[in-house]
């Protein structure tokens, strides 16, 4: 199976239903939010690009 770009499909996105290869794909990308919890232990929280660009924009505020 191709994409519509011409590149071959991998057999892995085949058999997940995938029509096109990652670089033609509209499904956007995830990013995280670190959570500090105490100073030796951080978790971090999926979320969003948006979401994660205005957090991150808002701690670099001076």
């Amino acid at each position: 199976m191709y994409c519509r770009c011409g590149k071959e499909l991998h057999q892995v996105r085949v058999d997940l239903g995938y029509k096109s290869c990652v670089g033609c794909s509209q499904v956007k990308t995830y990013s995280y939010i670190p959570i500090i919890e105490h100073k030796t232990g951080n978790t971090i929280q999926i979320v969003s690009q948006e979401l994660s660009a205005a957090v991150h924009k808002s701690w670099r505020r001076k």
